[in-house]
């Protein structure tokens, strides 16, 4: 059975890793590992662009999966994200979001490539123009978990990066001008990958170890672009840093906690949950509470708790009152959140209460 290097966008679940996946030094993900959603949480969360899988299927035939019922299909009760996605809100949200990724895109390119000045005011604006839509944070971050991309658009992303910024700029009551620079940092965050190849970008099989390299040389070329345009510092060294880690294992210089600018950790934070709870044409975002809980497993050193535990408390207050599905196939009804541990709130679940944090191993799953 032969081998082959993989995007992860490409990585699905079923398929076998070839080689041992490092980040640094640490050991991620073994060889001979099936991929399952927690696999690609993992690789998704450690900032993996790439895997080398097995090349071919396994002698077993895969069992097809069981079709429900007609009738039981028929009457299933709509999802969150279903209903959320019927609401005028939404609709009038999502025709405003994906117009003005349009508009970014040509935007990023005028930038990039060309002359012009980066127009930060309008960036600003155009980005308020998005969230004038929603009435509050919590309904703005509720909308962004359940926005399609029409493709893996690094314009979608950085938008929705940016959007996200300012939502944990507000939460940490930055004034109106930290509040512009993070957003406008976040646009800019990925304006590297503009200038790279096409074919590399959006190659649809496995990167060349020559491609890969290419692919991580985005945040310098980014760097370089916002420099020469005479931005704030901080928006470039956003670029720049935005694949840095505190405990040293990021790219492209494996600096650490105050080497790192706070503009920068901050867009790290967000970088990270977007991508994994995004919803995109190949697959389903990840539930926001997996990522929590990822996040509180793994993310303490990788990232600074000062923006990091903000963002996950305010992430898990976004769903109070939610109906949710537990790993044990229970549904319960969120009714208190847990400051300390995002992840863990507790729940009404068939009458009793339950405290997750009290509970180990009882996770939540999906929100209903």
């Amino acid at each position: 059975m032969g081998v082959k290097l993989l995007m992860l966008h490409n990585v699905t679940k079923g398929m076998k890793i070839a080689e041992d996946v490092y980040k640094g030094s640490q050991l991620i993900v073994k060889k001979n590992k099936e991929v399952t959603q927690e696999v690609l949480d993992v690789l998704h969360f450690s900032d993996i662009i790439s895997v080398t899988v097995y090349d071919g299927k396994d002698d077993e035939t895969p069992k097809p999966t069981p079709e429900k019922p007609a009738n039981e299909t028929k009457n299933a009760a709509p999802s969150h994200s279903e209903r959320l996605r019927q609401t005028e809100t939404f609709k009038k949200f999502e025709e405003s979001f994906h117009e003005t990724t349009d508009k970014f895109k040509v935007a990023l390119n005028d930038i990039a490539r060309n002359q012009n000045a980066v127009p930060v005011d309008d960036l600003f604006a155009s980005a308020n123009n998005i969230m004038e839509h929603a009435t509050n944070t919590y309904q703005l971050m509720d909308i962004l978990s359940n926005i399609r991309y029409f493709d893996d658009s690094t314009y979608a992303h950085s938008l929705n990066v940016a959007l996200l910024a300012n939502i944990l700029g507000r939460w940490l009551r930055f004034n109106d001008e930290e509040l512009k620079n993070i957003t406008v940092s976040g646009m800019l965050h990925d304006i590297g990958k503009v200038l790279l190849p096409k074919e590399i970008i959006q190659k649809p099989s496995g990167l060349t170890e020559e491609e890969y390299q290419i692919v991580k040389s985005h945040p310098m070329e980014g760097y370089k672009v916002l420099m020469s345009k005479g931005v704030d510092e901080n928006m470039a060294n956003a670029a720049l840093f935005h694949h840095e880690k505190c405990d040293g294992s990021g790219y492209p210089n494996g600096f650490t906690g105050d080497q790192i600018c706070d503009t920068a950790k901050i867009i790290a934070i967000i970088d990270v949950y977007e991508a994994m709870t995004a919803n995109r044409v190949y697959r389903d975002g990840i539930c926001p509470f997996k990522v929590i809980r990822i996040f509180e497993d793994e993310g303490y050193a990788k990232y600074d708790p000062k923006y990091m535990l903000p963002f996950l408390r305010g992430i898990a207050d976004t769903y109070l009152h939610n109906n949710v599905l537990l790993s044990d196939g229970r549904d319960g009804e969120i009714i208190l959140t847990n400051t300390t541990t995002p992840s863990k709130p507790s729940l009404m679940v068939g009458g009793q209460f339950v405290d997750l944090s009290k509970t180990p191993g009882l996770t939540i799953e999906k929100i209903l």
